[in-house]
Protein backbone atom coordinates (compact mmCIF):
# COMPACT_ATOMS: atom_id res chain seq x y z
CA UNK A 1 0.00 0.00 0.00
CA UNK A 2 1.34 3.21 -1.01
CA UNK A 3 -0.39 5.92 1.26
CA UNK A 4 1.23 9.15 1.95
CA UNK A 5 -0.53 11.92 3.87
CA UNK A 6 -0.51 14.55 1.15
CA UNK A 7 -2.94 12.56 -0.62
CA UNK A 8 -4.74 10.03 0.30
CA UNK A 9 -7.86 10.61 -2.16
CA UNK A 10 -8.29 6.73 -2.64
CA UNK A 11 -9.35 6.05 0.79
CA UNK A 12 -12.66 8.59 -0.33
CA UNK A 13 -12.76 6.83 -3.83
CA UNK A 14 -12.03 2.83 -4.31
CA UNK A 15 -11.70 3.38 -7.30
CA UNK A 16 -9.11 5.48 -8.45
CA UNK A 17 -6.23 3.25 -10.38
CA UNK A 18 -9.21 2.24 -12.71
CA UNK A 19 -8.92 2.82 -16.67
CA UNK A 20 -12.53 3.71 -17.56
CA UNK A 21 -11.22 2.82 -21.41
CA UNK A 22 -8.86 -0.34 -21.20
CA UNK A 23 -10.50 -1.30 -17.91
CA UNK A 24 -14.35 -1.85 -19.35
CA UNK A 25 -14.63 -4.89 -20.98
CA UNK A 26 -18.33 -3.96 -21.60
CA UNK A 27 -17.66 -0.84 -23.32
CA UNK A 28 -14.71 -2.44 -25.29
CA UNK A 29 -17.27 -5.34 -26.79
CA UNK A 30 -19.40 -2.62 -27.59
CA UNK A 31 -16.84 -0.13 -29.90
CA UNK A 32 -15.50 -3.31 -31.48
CA UNK A 33 -18.31 -4.21 -33.12
CA UNK A 34 -18.90 -0.54 -34.29
CA UNK A 35 -15.25 -0.79 -35.81
CA UNK A 36 -13.93 1.64 -33.09
CA UNK A 37 -10.46 1.05 -31.46
CA UNK A 38 -9.63 3.24 -28.93
CA UNK A 39 -6.26 5.08 -29.94
CA UNK A 40 -3.29 5.83 -27.14
CA UNK A 41 -4.86 9.43 -25.98
CA UNK A 42 -8.15 7.63 -25.01
CA UNK A 43 -6.71 5.45 -22.92
CA UNK A 44 -4.44 7.65 -21.04
CA UNK A 45 -7.68 9.84 -20.62
CA UNK A 46 -9.19 6.31 -19.20
CA UNK A 47 -6.63 6.54 -16.35
CA UNK A 48 -6.32 10.53 -16.09
CA UNK A 49 -10.07 10.98 -15.19
CA UNK A 50 -9.51 8.01 -12.33
CA UNK A 51 -5.68 9.47 -11.22
CA UNK A 52 -6.50 12.62 -11.32
CA UNK A 53 -9.89 14.66 -12.91
CA UNK A 54 -12.26 12.88 -10.67
CA UNK A 55 -10.35 14.12 -7.73
CA UNK A 56 -9.83 17.99 -9.23
CA UNK A 57 -13.40 18.38 -10.41
CA UNK A 58 -14.81 17.33 -6.42
CA UNK A 59 -12.57 19.91 -5.01
CA UNK A 60 -13.67 22.37 -7.74
CA UNK A 61 -17.32 21.20 -6.53
CA UNK A 62 -17.11 21.76 -3.26
CA UNK A 63 -15.07 24.91 -2.79
CA UNK A 64 -13.38 26.15 -6.04
CA UNK A 65 -16.41 27.20 -8.09
CA UNK A 66 -16.31 29.63 -11.15
CA UNK A 67 -16.66 32.83 -10.36
CA UNK A 68 -17.52 36.25 -11.78
CA UNK A 69 -15.46 39.02 -11.32
CA UNK A 70 -17.45 42.29 -13.62
CA UNK A 71 -15.83 45.17 -12.84
CA UNK A 72 -11.37 45.10 -12.73
CA UNK A 73 -8.91 47.01 -10.58
CA UNK A 74 -8.78 50.67 -12.91
CA UNK A 75 -13.41 50.46 -12.88
CA UNK A 76 -13.24 49.10 -16.22
CA UNK A 77 -16.31 46.07 -17.13
CA UNK A 78 -14.25 42.98 -17.49
CA UNK A 79 -16.85 40.35 -17.24
CA UNK A 80 -14.36 37.56 -16.42
CA UNK A 81 -14.99 34.56 -15.12
CA UNK A 82 -12.32 33.17 -12.85
CA UNK A 83 -11.78 29.34 -12.25
CA UNK A 84 -9.11 27.71 -10.07
CA UNK A 85 -5.97 26.78 -11.71
CA UNK A 86 -6.68 23.13 -11.50
CA UNK A 87 -9.78 23.84 -13.45
CA UNK A 88 -8.03 25.01 -16.08
CA UNK A 89 -5.43 22.21 -16.25
CA UNK A 90 -8.02 19.87 -15.98
CA UNK A 91 -9.43 21.93 -19.44
CA UNK A 92 -5.92 22.05 -21.09
CA UNK A 93 -5.29 17.96 -20.18
CA UNK A 94 -8.34 17.42 -22.17
CA UNK A 95 -7.43 19.35 -25.17
CA UNK A 96 -3.92 18.02 -25.00
CA UNK A 97 -5.69 14.79 -25.05
CA UNK A 98 -7.13 15.67 -28.38
CA UNK A 99 -10.98 15.64 -27.55
CA UNK A 100 -11.88 18.97 -29.75
CA UNK A 101 -8.54 18.69 -31.84
CA UNK A 102 -9.02 15.40 -33.06
CA UNK A 103 -12.22 16.41 -35.11
CA UNK A 104 -10.12 18.21 -37.38
CA UNK A 105 -9.34 16.42 -40.42
CA UNK A 106 -10.43 16.76 -43.88
CA UNK A 107 -13.96 14.50 -43.28
CA UNK A 108 -14.99 16.52 -39.32
CA UNK A 109 -15.78 12.92 -37.44
CA UNK A 110 -16.63 13.08 -33.83
CA UNK A 111 -16.12 9.57 -32.87
CA UNK A 112 -13.42 10.52 -31.11
CA UNK A 113 -15.25 13.22 -28.79
CA UNK A 114 -18.52 11.29 -28.17
CA UNK A 115 -16.19 8.30 -26.80
CA UNK A 116 -13.74 10.59 -24.91
CA UNK A 117 -17.12 11.93 -23.16
CA UNK A 118 -17.64 8.09 -21.78
CA UNK A 119 -14.29 8.64 -19.97
CA UNK A 120 -14.85 12.50 -19.05
CA UNK A 121 -18.22 12.11 -18.42
CA UNK A 122 -18.39 14.72 -15.92
CA UNK A 123 -20.98 17.01 -16.55
CA UNK A 124 -19.98 20.31 -15.57
CA UNK A 125 -16.13 20.03 -17.58
CA UNK A 126 -17.48 17.33 -20.84
CA UNK A 127 -20.52 20.42 -21.10
CA UNK A 128 -17.47 23.22 -21.84
CA UNK A 129 -16.00 20.40 -24.34
CA UNK A 130 -19.35 19.74 -25.79
CA UNK A 131 -20.51 22.99 -26.42
CA UNK A 132 -16.75 23.71 -27.76
CA UNK A 133 -17.78 20.81 -30.20
CA UNK A 134 -20.63 22.39 -31.49
CA UNK A 135 -19.74 25.32 -31.99
CA UNK A 136 -16.61 24.00 -34.17
CA UNK A 137 -18.65 21.76 -36.31
CA UNK A 138 -20.89 23.85 -36.80
CA UNK A 139 -18.90 27.01 -38.09
CA UNK A 140 -16.82 24.15 -39.96
CA UNK A 141 -20.02 22.52 -41.91
CA UNK A 142 -21.39 26.00 -42.65
CA UNK A 143 -19.70 28.85 -42.16
CA UNK A 144 -18.28 30.86 -45.50
CA UNK A 145 -14.94 30.63 -46.24
CA UNK A 146 -13.53 34.09 -44.49
CA UNK A 147 -15.33 33.10 -41.79
CA UNK A 148 -13.99 29.82 -41.35
CA UNK A 149 -10.17 31.31 -41.99
CA UNK A 150 -10.71 34.05 -39.24
CA UNK A 151 -11.70 31.47 -36.64
CA UNK A 152 -12.11 27.93 -37.14
CA UNK A 153 -8.46 27.22 -36.85
CA UNK A 154 -8.62 29.04 -33.48
CA UNK A 155 -10.48 25.75 -31.71
CA UNK A 156 -7.92 22.96 -32.62
CA UNK A 157 -4.94 25.73 -31.66
CA UNK A 158 -2.56 23.11 -29.62
CA UNK A 159 -1.13 26.06 -27.19
CA UNK A 160 -4.12 28.16 -26.87
CA UNK A 161 -7.60 26.41 -27.94
CA UNK A 162 -10.56 28.34 -28.34
CA UNK A 163 -13.62 27.47 -26.14
CA UNK A 164 -17.38 27.43 -27.74
CA UNK A 165 -20.79 28.02 -26.27
CA UNK A 166 -24.76 27.83 -27.76
CA UNK A 167 -26.63 30.56 -26.13
CA UNK A 168 -29.97 29.54 -27.40
CA UNK A 169 -32.41 29.85 -24.28
CA UNK A 170 -34.34 32.52 -22.95
CA UNK A 171 -36.11 33.08 -19.73
CA UNK A 172 -39.84 33.31 -21.63
CA UNK A 173 -39.49 30.50 -23.49
CA UNK A 174 -37.02 28.17 -22.52
CA UNK A 175 -36.95 24.92 -25.04
CA UNK A 176 -39.14 26.94 -27.14
CA UNK A 177 -36.32 28.74 -29.06
CA UNK A 178 -39.34 30.02 -32.00
CA UNK A 179 -40.30 32.36 -28.63
CA UNK A 180 -36.67 34.02 -28.89
CA UNK A 181 -36.13 38.06 -28.46
CA UNK A 182 -33.35 38.74 -29.32
CA UNK A 183 -32.96 40.93 -32.44
CA UNK A 184 -30.81 40.57 -35.30
CA UNK A 185 -29.69 44.27 -37.55
CA UNK A 186 -28.13 44.12 -40.69
CA UNK A 187 -25.76 47.19 -41.04
CA UNK A 188 -24.17 47.06 -44.65
CA UNK A 189 -22.03 44.00 -44.27
CA UNK A 190 -22.27 43.64 -40.37
CA UNK A 191 -24.39 41.81 -38.28
CA UNK A 192 -25.29 43.20 -34.30
CA UNK A 193 -27.11 41.12 -32.02
CA UNK A 194 -29.37 42.80 -29.60
CA UNK A 195 -31.66 41.37 -26.27
CA UNK A 196 -31.01 41.07 -22.43
CA UNK A 197 -32.99 37.27 -22.09
CA UNK A 198 -30.35 34.74 -22.98
CA UNK A 199 -31.18 33.52 -19.12
CA UNK A 200 -29.26 29.75 -19.78
CA UNK A 201 -25.70 30.42 -20.93
CA UNK A 202 -23.49 27.64 -20.36
CA UNK A 203 -19.72 28.27 -21.00
CA UNK A 204 -20.33 32.02 -19.97
CA UNK A 205 -16.82 33.39 -19.83
CA UNK A 206 -14.99 30.29 -21.02
CA UNK A 207 -16.43 30.69 -24.20
CA UNK A 208 -14.14 32.72 -26.88
CA UNK A 209 -16.83 32.34 -29.80
CA UNK A 210 -20.98 31.47 -28.84
CA UNK A 211 -23.35 30.08 -31.11
CA UNK A 212 -26.20 32.96 -30.70
CA UNK A 213 -30.17 32.59 -31.95
CA UNK A 214 -31.74 35.38 -33.32
CA UNK A 215 -34.16 37.09 -35.05
CA UNK A 216 -34.68 39.66 -37.57
CA UNK A 217 -37.48 42.19 -37.19
CA UNK A 218 -39.23 41.06 -40.48
CA UNK A 219 -38.45 37.50 -40.06
CA UNK A 220 -41.70 35.70 -39.52
CA UNK A 221 -42.74 34.19 -35.78
CA UNK A 222 -41.82 31.14 -34.11
CA UNK A 223 -38.91 28.94 -35.13
CA UNK A 224 -38.39 29.48 -38.87
CA UNK A 225 -38.07 33.27 -38.05
CA UNK A 226 -34.89 32.28 -36.41
CA UNK A 227 -31.03 32.77 -37.65
CA UNK A 228 -28.00 31.64 -35.85
CA UNK A 229 -24.92 33.77 -35.79
CA UNK A 230 -21.26 33.07 -34.34
CA UNK A 231 -20.56 35.71 -31.56
CA UNK A 232 -17.01 36.72 -30.68
CA UNK A 233 -16.43 37.39 -27.00
CA UNK A 234 -14.59 39.92 -27.95
CA UNK A 235 -14.57 42.43 -30.80
CA UNK A 236 -11.63 42.96 -32.61
CA UNK A 237 -10.57 45.91 -31.16
CA UNK A 238 -10.60 44.05 -27.76
CA UNK A 239 -13.51 45.14 -26.26
CA UNK A 240 -16.38 43.35 -24.56
CA UNK A 241 -18.96 41.98 -27.61
CA UNK A 242 -21.65 40.97 -24.95
CA UNK A 243 -21.66 41.32 -21.34
CA UNK A 244 -22.58 38.52 -18.44
CA UNK A 245 -25.35 39.61 -15.44
CA UNK A 246 -24.60 36.83 -13.05
CA UNK A 247 -23.33 32.77 -12.99
CA UNK A 248 -26.12 30.88 -11.94
CA UNK A 249 -26.10 28.68 -8.53
CA UNK A 250 -27.13 25.31 -9.50
CA UNK A 251 -27.11 21.95 -7.47
CA UNK A 252 -24.52 20.43 -9.85
CA UNK A 253 -22.30 20.81 -12.94
CA UNK A 254 -20.95 23.50 -11.12
CA UNK A 255 -17.26 23.07 -13.14
CA UNK A 256 -19.33 24.61 -16.11
CA UNK A 257 -20.53 28.46 -15.68
CA UNK A 258 -23.88 29.20 -16.58
CA UNK A 259 -24.79 32.58 -16.55
CA UNK A 260 -27.41 35.22 -18.05
CA UNK A 261 -26.41 36.99 -21.15
CA UNK A 262 -26.71 40.48 -22.67
CA UNK A 263 -26.14 41.81 -25.98
CA UNK A 264 -26.10 45.83 -27.20
CA UNK A 265 -25.43 45.61 -30.32
CA UNK A 266 -22.91 42.62 -30.69
CA UNK A 267 -20.79 42.07 -33.37
CA UNK A 268 -22.23 38.76 -35.41
CA UNK A 269 -21.63 36.76 -38.63
CA UNK A 270 -24.58 35.01 -39.99
CA UNK A 271 -24.02 31.46 -39.72
CA UNK A 272 -25.33 29.39 -42.97
CA UNK A 273 -28.72 31.66 -44.68
CA UNK A 274 -31.36 33.53 -42.11
CA UNK A 275 -34.04 31.31 -42.63
CA UNK A 276 -31.70 27.95 -41.72
CA UNK A 277 -31.23 29.32 -38.24
CA UNK A 278 -33.88 27.03 -36.79
CA UNK A 279 -32.28 23.85 -38.48
CA UNK A 280 -28.75 24.52 -37.72
CA UNK A 281 -29.41 25.39 -34.27
CA UNK A 282 -31.31 21.87 -33.93
CA UNK A 283 -28.52 20.00 -36.03
CA UNK A 284 -25.62 21.65 -33.31
CA UNK A 285 -28.33 20.61 -30.20
CA UNK A 286 -28.34 16.30 -31.89
CA UNK A 287 -24.48 16.52 -30.77
CA UNK A 288 -25.42 17.72 -27.47
CA UNK A 289 -28.01 15.66 -26.51
CA UNK A 290 -25.64 12.22 -27.69
CA UNK A 291 -22.83 13.71 -25.65
CA UNK A 292 -25.86 14.25 -22.92
CA UNK A 293 -26.44 10.18 -23.78
CA UNK A 294 -22.83 9.19 -23.08
CA UNK A 295 -22.15 11.11 -20.24
CA UNK A 296 -25.52 9.89 -18.28
CA UNK A 297 -23.72 6.74 -19.61
CA UNK A 298 -20.12 7.56 -18.37
CA UNK A 299 -21.27 8.57 -14.88
CA UNK A 300 -23.78 5.56 -14.13
CA UNK A 301 -20.54 3.18 -14.71
CA UNK A 302 -18.69 5.04 -12.25
CA UNK A 303 -21.08 5.29 -9.73
CA UNK A 304 -21.72 1.47 -10.77
CA UNK A 305 -18.05 0.28 -10.58
CA UNK A 306 -16.82 2.41 -7.08
CA UNK A 307 -20.59 0.60 -5.38
CA UNK A 308 -19.11 -3.03 -6.40
CA UNK A 309 -15.46 -1.98 -4.95
CA UNK A 310 -17.34 -1.04 -2.19
CA UNK A 311 -19.76 -4.58 -1.99
CA UNK A 312 -16.68 -6.42 -2.13
CA UNK A 313 -14.75 -4.66 1.09
CA UNK A 314 -17.96 -3.72 3.19
CA UNK A 315 -18.92 -6.13 5.89
CA UNK A 316 -22.65 -6.99 6.93
CA UNK A 317 -24.03 -9.65 8.69
CA UNK A 318 -21.29 -11.60 8.68
CA UNK A 319 -20.41 -11.70 4.89
CA UNK A 320 -19.37 -9.16 1.96
CA UNK A 321 -22.54 -7.11 0.45
CA UNK A 322 -21.54 -8.77 -2.73
CA UNK A 323 -21.95 -12.46 -0.92
CA UNK A 324 -25.79 -11.35 -0.58
CA UNK A 325 -27.91 -12.82 -3.39
CA UNK A 326 -30.27 -10.00 -2.92
CA UNK A 327 -27.15 -7.57 -3.87
CA UNK A 328 -25.83 -9.52 -7.08
CA UNK A 329 -29.43 -9.39 -8.14
CA UNK A 330 -29.67 -5.71 -7.70
CA UNK A 331 -26.06 -5.35 -9.21
CA UNK A 332 -26.59 -7.52 -12.18
CA UNK A 333 -30.39 -5.95 -12.87
CA UNK A 334 -28.30 -2.60 -13.17
CA UNK A 335 -25.72 -3.81 -15.00
CA UNK A 336 -27.98 -5.03 -17.76
CA UNK A 337 -29.60 -1.47 -18.00
CA UNK A 338 -26.67 0.35 -18.25
CA UNK A 339 -25.29 -1.76 -20.97
CA UNK A 340 -28.36 -1.48 -22.88
CA UNK A 341 -28.15 2.59 -22.44
CA UNK A 342 -24.72 2.32 -23.43
CA UNK A 343 -25.51 0.42 -26.79
CA UNK A 344 -27.86 2.98 -27.41
CA UNK A 345 -25.65 6.12 -27.24
CA UNK A 346 -22.82 4.77 -28.95
CA UNK A 347 -25.74 3.17 -31.72
CA UNK A 348 -26.75 7.21 -31.99
CA UNK A 349 -23.37 8.65 -31.98
CA UNK A 350 -22.23 6.00 -35.40
CA UNK A 351 -25.29 7.32 -37.27
CA UNK A 352 -24.77 10.78 -36.63
CA UNK A 353 -20.91 10.56 -37.33
CA UNK A 354 -21.59 8.85 -40.98
CA UNK A 355 -24.92 10.97 -41.21
CA UNK A 356 -23.00 14.13 -40.76
CA UNK A 357 -22.70 15.42 -44.16
CA UNK A 358 -26.52 15.93 -44.44
CA UNK A 359 -27.28 19.38 -45.15
CA UNK A 360 -30.98 21.05 -44.69
CA UNK A 361 -32.92 20.07 -45.78
CA UNK A 362 -31.23 16.28 -44.91
CA UNK A 363 -31.67 13.00 -45.76
CA UNK A 364 -33.55 9.96 -44.19
CA UNK A 365 -30.37 8.42 -42.16
CA UNK A 366 -30.04 12.14 -40.90
CA UNK A 367 -33.69 11.50 -39.65
CA UNK A 368 -33.24 8.50 -38.24
CA UNK A 369 -29.93 9.39 -36.46
CA UNK A 370 -31.83 12.12 -34.60
CA UNK A 371 -34.46 9.82 -33.76
CA UNK A 372 -31.79 7.12 -32.16
CA UNK A 373 -30.37 10.44 -30.43
CA UNK A 374 -33.43 11.85 -28.91
CA UNK A 375 -34.11 7.91 -27.98
CA UNK A 376 -30.47 7.48 -26.59
CA UNK A 377 -30.52 10.73 -24.37
CA UNK A 378 -33.92 10.22 -22.71
CA UNK A 379 -33.10 6.61 -21.84
CA UNK A 380 -29.57 7.01 -20.63
CA UNK A 381 -30.16 9.67 -18.69
CA UNK A 382 -33.58 8.23 -16.83
CA UNK A 383 -30.79 5.19 -16.17
CA UNK A 384 -28.11 7.05 -15.02
CA UNK A 385 -30.32 8.59 -12.42
CA UNK A 386 -31.63 5.51 -11.32
CA UNK A 387 -27.93 3.86 -11.03
CA UNK A 388 -26.38 6.62 -9.66
CA UNK A 389 -29.12 7.13 -7.06
CA UNK A 390 -29.21 3.48 -6.19
CA UNK A 391 -25.50 3.59 -6.28
CA UNK A 392 -25.63 5.97 -3.42
CA UNK A 393 -27.75 3.16 -1.13
CA UNK A 394 -25.60 0.68 -1.68
CA UNK A 395 -23.12 2.58 0.37
CA UNK A 396 -25.73 3.21 2.83
CA UNK A 397 -25.81 6.15 4.44
CA UNK A 398 -22.23 7.62 3.90
CA UNK A 399 -23.44 7.57 -0.16
CA UNK A 400 -25.36 10.21 0.93
CA UNK A 401 -22.63 12.28 2.35
CA UNK A 402 -20.94 15.04 -0.20
CA UNK A 403 -17.22 14.49 1.43
CA UNK A 404 -17.47 11.19 -1.12
CA UNK A 405 -17.67 11.78 -4.51
CA UNK A 406 -21.01 9.33 -5.42
CA UNK A 407 -23.68 12.48 -4.41
CA UNK A 408 -21.89 14.19 -6.77
CA UNK A 409 -22.21 11.40 -9.90
CA UNK A 410 -25.78 11.79 -8.88
CA UNK A 411 -26.57 15.61 -9.06
CA UNK A 412 -24.52 15.65 -12.27
CA UNK A 413 -26.55 12.92 -13.14
CA UNK A 414 -29.90 14.49 -13.07
CA UNK A 415 -29.02 17.47 -15.58
CA UNK A 416 -29.09 15.38 -18.79
CA UNK A 417 -32.29 14.75 -18.79
CA UNK A 418 -33.23 18.75 -18.49
CA UNK A 419 -30.09 20.18 -20.65
CA UNK A 420 -31.00 20.36 -24.59
CA UNK A 421 -34.58 19.72 -24.09
CA UNK A 422 -36.68 17.83 -21.13
CA UNK A 423 -37.91 14.45 -21.70
CA UNK A 424 -41.40 15.39 -23.05
CA UNK A 425 -39.13 17.46 -25.61
CA UNK A 426 -37.18 14.19 -26.94
CA UNK A 427 -40.22 12.13 -26.43
CA UNK A 428 -42.12 15.24 -28.96
CA UNK A 429 -39.19 14.75 -31.58
CA UNK A 430 -39.46 11.01 -31.49
CA UNK A 431 -43.05 11.70 -32.33
CA UNK A 432 -42.19 14.18 -35.10
CA UNK A 433 -39.63 11.92 -36.80
CA UNK A 434 -41.75 8.82 -36.60
CA UNK A 435 -45.17 10.86 -38.26
CA UNK A 436 -43.76 13.30 -40.79
CA UNK A 437 -39.69 12.36 -41.52
CA UNK A 438 -40.32 8.66 -42.65
CA UNK A 439 -39.66 7.42 -39.57
CA UNK A 440 -41.53 4.01 -39.01
CA UNK A 441 -40.52 3.12 -42.56
CA UNK A 442 -36.24 4.00 -41.47
CA UNK A 443 -36.92 1.92 -38.14
CA UNK A 444 -38.35 -0.97 -39.50
CA UNK A 445 -35.62 -1.32 -41.95
CA UNK A 446 -33.27 -0.97 -39.18
CA UNK A 447 -34.18 -4.50 -37.30
CA UNK A 448 -35.29 -6.12 -40.34
CA UNK A 449 -31.34 -5.87 -41.31
CA UNK A 450 -30.63 -6.34 -37.33
CA UNK A 451 -33.16 -9.90 -37.11
CA UNK A 452 -31.59 -10.53 -40.99
CA UNK A 453 -27.57 -10.35 -39.15
CA UNK A 454 -28.87 -12.77 -36.34
CA UNK A 455 -26.76 -15.96 -36.14
CA UNK A 456 -29.25 -18.34 -34.11
CA UNK A 457 -32.30 -18.26 -36.10
CA UNK A 458 -34.40 -19.65 -33.51
CA UNK A 459 -33.84 -16.48 -31.27
CA UNK A 460 -34.57 -14.32 -35.14
CA UNK A 461 -37.71 -15.99 -35.20
CA UNK A 462 -39.00 -15.26 -31.51
CA UNK A 463 -37.19 -11.57 -31.57
CA UNK A 464 -39.12 -11.15 -34.72
CA UNK A 465 -42.56 -12.66 -32.82
CA UNK A 466 -42.09 -10.35 -29.65
CA UNK A 467 -40.50 -7.27 -31.30
CA UNK A 468 -43.31 -7.54 -33.88
CA UNK A 469 -45.82 -7.82 -31.12
CA UNK A 470 -44.11 -4.25 -29.62
CA UNK A 471 -44.22 -2.49 -32.80
CA UNK A 472 -47.69 -2.74 -33.34
CA UNK A 473 -48.53 -1.94 -29.88
CA UNK A 474 -46.24 1.19 -30.82
CA UNK A 475 -49.02 1.98 -34.52
CA UNK A 476 -51.95 1.35 -32.43
CA UNK A 477 -50.66 4.51 -30.36
CA UNK A 478 -49.59 6.19 -33.47
CA UNK A 479 -52.70 5.88 -35.17
CA UNK A 480 -54.68 6.62 -31.76
CA UNK A 481 -55.38 10.10 -32.30
CA UNK A 482 -53.30 10.58 -29.23
CA UNK A 483 -50.10 10.52 -30.15
CA UNK A 484 -48.90 13.19 -27.82
CA UNK A 485 -50.15 11.42 -24.96
CA UNK A 486 -48.43 8.31 -25.58
CA UNK A 487 -45.06 9.84 -27.17
CA UNK A 488 -43.35 8.95 -24.03
CA UNK A 489 -44.21 5.04 -24.18
CA UNK A 490 -43.38 5.34 -28.02
CA UNK A 491 -39.87 6.25 -27.32
CA UNK A 492 -39.71 4.04 -24.30
CA UNK A 493 -41.20 1.01 -26.81
CA UNK A 494 -38.34 1.72 -29.32
CA UNK A 495 -35.21 2.15 -27.15
CA UNK A 496 -36.45 -1.02 -26.00
CA UNK A 497 -36.29 -2.96 -29.04
CA UNK A 498 -33.54 -1.37 -30.73
CA UNK A 499 -31.09 -1.84 -28.28
CA UNK A 500 -32.37 -5.53 -27.41
CA UNK A 501 -31.41 -6.10 -31.32
CA UNK A 502 -28.27 -4.26 -31.08
CA UNK A 503 -27.31 -6.75 -27.80
CA UNK A 504 -27.80 -9.76 -29.54
CA UNK A 505 -25.86 -8.23 -32.49
CA UNK A 506 -22.79 -7.59 -30.32
CA UNK A 507 -23.22 -10.75 -27.94
CA UNK A 508 -22.78 -12.43 -31.11
CA UNK A 509 -19.27 -11.22 -32.22
CA UNK A 510 -18.03 -12.74 -28.72
CA UNK A 511 -16.57 -16.44 -28.64
CA UNK A 512 -18.97 -18.71 -26.59
CA UNK A 513 -19.41 -18.24 -22.98
CA UNK A 514 -16.65 -15.22 -22.97
CA UNK A 515 -18.09 -11.91 -23.50
CA UNK A 516 -20.06 -9.93 -21.36
CA UNK A 517 -22.70 -8.55 -24.03
CA UNK A 518 -23.70 -12.11 -24.72
CA UNK A 519 -24.50 -12.82 -21.80
CA UNK A 520 -26.73 -9.69 -21.64
CA UNK A 521 -28.41 -9.50 -24.66
CA UNK A 522 -29.83 -12.71 -24.11
CA UNK A 523 -31.32 -11.68 -20.14
CA UNK A 524 -31.82 -8.14 -21.58
CA UNK A 525 -34.62 -9.84 -24.38
CA UNK A 526 -35.73 -11.97 -21.25
CA UNK A 527 -36.53 -9.12 -18.60
CA UNK A 528 -37.64 -6.59 -21.29
CA UNK A 529 -39.56 -8.07 -23.96
CA UNK A 530 -41.15 -10.98 -22.68
CA UNK A 531 -41.21 -9.66 -19.46
CA UNK A 532 -39.73 -12.67 -16.82
CA UNK A 533 -37.33 -11.70 -14.54
CA UNK A 534 -33.85 -13.72 -13.46
CA UNK A 535 -34.82 -16.50 -12.04
CA UNK A 536 -32.03 -17.48 -9.21
CA UNK A 537 -29.94 -19.73 -11.30
CA UNK A 538 -29.53 -17.82 -14.08
CA UNK A 539 -28.57 -14.86 -11.94
CA UNK A 540 -25.89 -17.39 -10.17
CA UNK A 541 -24.77 -18.90 -13.32
CA UNK A 542 -24.32 -15.34 -15.30
CA UNK A 543 -22.07 -13.73 -12.37
CA UNK A 544 -19.34 -12.56 -14.97
CA UNK A 545 -21.94 -9.68 -16.18
CA UNK A 546 -20.52 -7.68 -13.06
CA UNK A 547 -17.67 -9.68 -11.65
CA UNK A 548 -15.53 -7.78 -14.57
CA UNK A 549 -15.70 -4.77 -12.30
CA UNK A 550 -13.32 -6.43 -9.88
CA UNK A 551 -11.16 -8.19 -12.28
CA UNK A 552 -10.54 -5.33 -13.56
CA UNK A 553 -9.34 -3.31 -10.68
CA UNK A 554 -5.97 -3.42 -11.31
CA UNK A 555 -6.22 -2.08 -15.12
CA UNK A 556 -4.52 1.11 -15.47
CA UNK A 557 -3.68 1.24 -19.03
CA UNK A 558 -0.16 2.42 -18.72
Amino acid sequence: MNTTVKNNFSSLFLSRGLNYISGDKPMLEILSHFGFKPDQDLIELGGYVSEEMIEALDVIDHYSKPVLHTWGLLGDRIDYVRISPDHERVLTKLQNLGVIRKMNGKRMSLMDHFVSGYAISDSGVFCTMTLTAQTAYILNKYGDPSLKKKYLGRFFDRNNPWYGATFYSEIQGGSDIGANTTIAEQDGDRFYLTGSDKYFASNAGIADAALVTARFRDSPKGAKGISLFLVPAYCDDGKLNYTIRRLKNKMGTTAVPTGEVEFNRSEAYLIGSMKEGIYLSMEALIISRIDDAIAAVGIARKALWEAYLFAEKREAFGKKLIDHDLMRKDFMELEIDLEAAAVLSILSAKYFDDASDSRPPYDTKYHFSRLLGNIAKSIAADTSAGITRYSMEMLGGIGFFEEFPMAKFHRDSIVTSIWEGTSNIQALETLEVLTRKEGVRMLHEHLNAAVSGFRDREFAKLFHKESGRILQKIMDMLSSGEQEYYSKEILRLLGTVIASAELELIGQDIPEGNGIMRLTSRLYFQEKLLGKSIEFDEMQKNLNIIRWMAEARGETGK
